[in-house]
């Protein structure tokens, strides 16, 4: 009796003590989730979801938009949930959640599922996780596998559930998901896969989307597309099965072809050197997490046409000064027929890429280019080919006699006419050496000779045999060792309107424009040039060219050469300006002071090194692109400093304005015109014949750097040089238009700075390592110029033509080119001069009596002696 009420009392006691653990446990567990919830990011509103998203930058010029560059960490576009196809939604939802509209956040026959799959498989091939827990994760929590993760995700999924709609929180997670090949959302994986945006999706590009959430690097078809065809075929049957499809749509979806297209770097292939210039300056002002994560819309002042010409202007000015230089023979060798069938077929792939853009993903679950090529009615090898493009080509025939020889390029076979290779004498390793040109084919290739060749227009005249075909002529290419480089900006406002920093921004990202430091050259001498017409001289003042020899204690004797090696007597300040002669600058900066030059320089906006020496006559310190020609544009606009600009305009994500740049309007030359100051320090006499300037810049103008009548003489002098100097290359341009020319020592440096009155742009061109020389002959109005002349003649098209202004307190008067005093206007040997009135020359040169009437000091000459 006593054992059974024992018992009782036992089991009382052992319920009582399961029941109490058990509320306990649920107590310590609830007071547990409690902390962990409290820990968790609160959901409050669809609004606050801010993702990572890209900053696009556009070239906006003359009504068209371009993209040309974008900058980010995660490459997303959010795009509103009602632009998504409904067809594209359930292909994710029967990917991942076919549940997904009956679940509270958490779905258990999910879990279930997964488990038996899991334990059947022997490792992890489904998840359990719900859309909603997907979308926790990847917006709060971490990837890790651990059993807390899990619990907060579940927490976090019951309170998406409680605060968002059903649609809402899909919206989240098709702009959040990540879809391989740095796509993240259904907008970039569609740009990326299909170049095309996500309302344009298919309901078999859907599918193959919706395959990749499980595994982007798995179930890529640019890398497994196997695997892609199975996945995409199992997201259809999981369609077809929740009758989200019908049985039709499901067997032409399956057995759709689906353009695949490569995936490029928009910065590289388009943007270049100006998107990294735009890339660092909004860094440096903005700050990384605001550039790659806030979404910046970017405006510059640019078009996609100036980019392009600027790129190509650099690229095939570069090569014809590597090709002067010579042949530096083939790329390679192909030795035997096996290597030969290898080059082939990896050519025809080539040539299909390049020419389609995409490839065709296979109902059998094949990558395949061919087919593109059918799709497109591209049925030949030939049709791959187009003229103006540059191909590696394989020589496959020497023919001295009919001085040609045959190249393969994919299966097509090319003439190589000798006219087109005879500029292929042997390279000058020697820059001074004068090398033989060939004279017939065999002297530059051989049979089995891998080279660039580029495709050119077809010859009709050509004598072919009856029995050939050929359709494609080809010339003799090579990729240059040299470098460049061109900066150009809009005088009115300063705008960049192209930059190129190199050859290739791909074969390097050293911005030469901006980042290079060389030597200017007789590109400084218009700095120079003009502190001397300031200083009160003239265009036809009189130097006298003849030699001087300085000594030196530490260097020795400096005997210092025009370019030509001769000496030309009384010389004309203009004269000597224009032919860019060396020893009247030397004497001109003797005059003016070597201290006074630099002050000079600095003023203008010239920061680099400047040596307190007589070589800064030569141009021998140091700048770039970027620096000169802002330097440059001073005297088109007048003496006013401008400031560059590439970023006009920068939006946030919802389109507030953070930054404009807007131009300072120039104002009215007669305004640029400061009062006379009284210069009792002045470190030069003025000439006799001169007015007093005043002082730049004003204090109350620190802009205004230069009188406008200095510049004004300055640009007057600087036309001479395309006119009559060493820059008449870039007459043909048919504008109004200055410039200047500079060569370096052993022709290591060649510059051409020139402008019009709308544009003023710089070309450079020279090695990397300095020590290097250009070939012999390459100065900057051969090797820089055309350059600049090629870029300009595009760019000068988007404004209408117009002179120079002149301002008022400047006369033009005609002018002995000898003497520089005045004659009868269109006497021969005479041209037409800008002075500052008051500095005009009053001596009268009489032709026909051989003498000077009215006679006048001979101060200029007396002085330059």
């Amino acid at each position: 009796m006593k054992s059974s009420i024992q018992l009782k009392k036992n089991r009382k006691n052992i319920l009582f003590f399961i029941l109490g653990g058990s509320g306990l446990s649920l107590v310590i567990f609830g007071f547990f989730l409690w902390m962990v919830s409290e820990s968790l990011p609160k959901i409050l509103k669809i609004e606050d979801y801010e993702p990572r998203v890209v900053t696009q930058v556009y070239a906006e010029k003359n009504d068209r938009k371009d993209l040309i560059a974008e900058f980010y960490k995660e490459r997303r576009y959010v795009v509103p949930f009602e632009s998504i196809p409904p067809l594209t939604v359930k292909a994710f939802l029967a990917a991942e959640d076919d549940r997904f509209y009956d679940h509270q956040g958490i779905s258990i026959a999910a879990i279930l599922r997964a488990s038996l799959a899991n334990m059947k498989a022997g490792h992890v091939v489904q998840g359990g996780s719900t859309i909603t827990q997907q979308v926790a994760k990847t917006l709060f929590l971490s990837s890790e596998r651990k059993m807390m993760r899990k619990i907060k995700e579940a927490i976090l999924a019951y309170r998406l559930e409680n605060h968002l709609t059903k649609d809402q929180i899909l919206y989240l997670y098709l702009n959040q998901i990540y879809l391989g090949h740095g796509a993240y959302g259904l907008e970039a994986a569609a740009r990326s896969y299909f170049q095309k945006n996500v309302s344009q999706l298919t309901l078999a590009e859907s599918a193959l989307l919706a395959g990749l959430v499980k595994g982007p690097g798995k179930f890529t078809p640019l890398i497994r597309p196997k695997r892609a065809k199975e996945r995409q075929r199992y997201v259809l049957g999981r369609m077809l099965a929740n009758q989200f499809i019908t049985q039709q749509q499901y067997d032409q979806a399956l057995n759709e072809k689906i353009r695949i297209y490569e995936i490029k770097d928009l910065n590289k292939s388009v943007g270049g050197y100006y998107a990294e210039q735009v890339r660092r300056y909004l860094v440096e002002k903005y700050g990384d997490q605001v550039v790659y994560e806030q979404g910046l819309v970017v405006k510059v002042p640019t078009s996609l046409e100036l980019i392009q010409t600027a790129r190509k202007s650099v690229k095939e000015g570069l090569i014809r000064v590597s090709k002067r230089r010579g042949f530096r023979g083939p790329l390679r060798r192909v030795e035997t027929q096996e290597e030969l069938n290898q080059f082939i077929e990896n050519q025809r792939n080539t040539l299909l890429k390049e020419k389609i853009g995409f490839e065709l993903f296979m109902p059998d679950g094949k990558m395949d280019l061919f087919s593109a090529q059918e799709e497109l009615g591209l049925s030949r090898d030939e049709d791959l080919i187009e003229i103006g493009k540059t191909y590696e080509g394989y020589v496959t025939k020497i023919d001295d006699g009919k001085k040609r020889a045959i190249i393969i390029i994919g299966s097509v076979e090319i003439v190589m006419d000798f006219d087109d290779m005879k500029w292929a004498h042997p390279y000058a390793e020697d820059p001074k050496a004068v090398m033989r040109a060939p004279d017939r084919p065999s002297q530059v290739l051989n049979k089995g000779d891998i080279v660039l060749v580029k495709i050119i227009p077809f010859k009709k005249n050509y004598k072919f045999e009856k029995e050939e075909n050929f359709q494609f002529f080809a010339r003799l290419e090579q990729e240059p060792k040299e470098e460049g480089a061109l900066f150009s900006i809009e005088n009115d406002t300063g705008f960049v309107l192209a930059m190129e920093g190199g050859y290739d921004f791909n074969r390097s990202e050293f911005n030469r424009a901006v980042q290079a430091k060389r030597q200017p050259g007789s590109a400084f001498k218009p700095l120079i040039y003009s502190a001397g017409i300031e200083a009160g001289f003239t265009p036809a003042s009189i130097i006298v060219d003849s030699p001087i020899v300085y000594d030196d204690g530490d260097f020795g004797t400096w005997k210092p050469a025009n370019f030509e090696h001769r000496f030309y007597g009384d010389t004309t300040y203009r004269q000597a300006f224009i032919n860019s002669r060396n020893i009247p600058t030397i004497k001109l900066v003797q005059k003016l002071t070597i201290p006074r030059v630099i002050d000079y320089a600095r003023r203008l906006g010239f920061s680099g090194h400047l040596a307190e020496d007589l070589s800064i006559s030569l141009g021998s310190g140091l700048t770039n692109l970027s620096e000169l020609v802002p330097i440059y544009a001073t005297f088109p606009r007048y003496g006013r400093k401008v400031r560059p600009i590439f970023v006009r305009e920068v939006k946030n994500r919802e389109g507030e304005l953070m930054e404009e740049n807007l131009p300072t309007p120039l104002p009215p030359i007669a305004q640029m015109i400061a009062p006379v100051v009284s210069n009792e320090d002045e470190a030069l006499e003025k000439p006799k014949s001169s007015l007093s300037l005043p002082r730049y810049p004003p204090e109350s103008d620190p802009d205004q750097v230069l009188d406008p009548r200095v510049a004004y003489v300055t640009i007057r002098m600087m036309r001479d040089v395309v006119e009559f100097g060493t820059g008449r290359g870039a007459k043909t341009l048919g504008r109004p238009a200055g410039g200047k020319t500079g060569t370096t020592n052993d022709y290591k440096d060649a510059w051409f700075m020139g402008y019009t009155p709308n544009l003023t742009t710089g070309a450079w061109v020279g090695y990397d390592d300095q020590s290097q020389s250009m070939y012999r002959g390459e100065t900057g109005g051969r090797t820089a110029l055309p350059i600049w002349f090629q870029f300009m003649k595009v760019a000068v098209k988007d404004y209408p033509e117009k002179e120079f202004e002149v301002p008022d307190g400047v006369i033009h008067a005609s002018v002995d080119i000898k003497n520089g005093r005045l004659v009868p206007q269109n006497t021969p040997h005479s041209y037409d001069a800008a002075f500052i009135s008051g500095t005009e020359p009053t001596e009268v040169y009489d032709k026909s009596q051989g003498q000077n009437i009215d006679t006048d000091s001979e101060f200029f000459k007396e002085e330059f002696e």
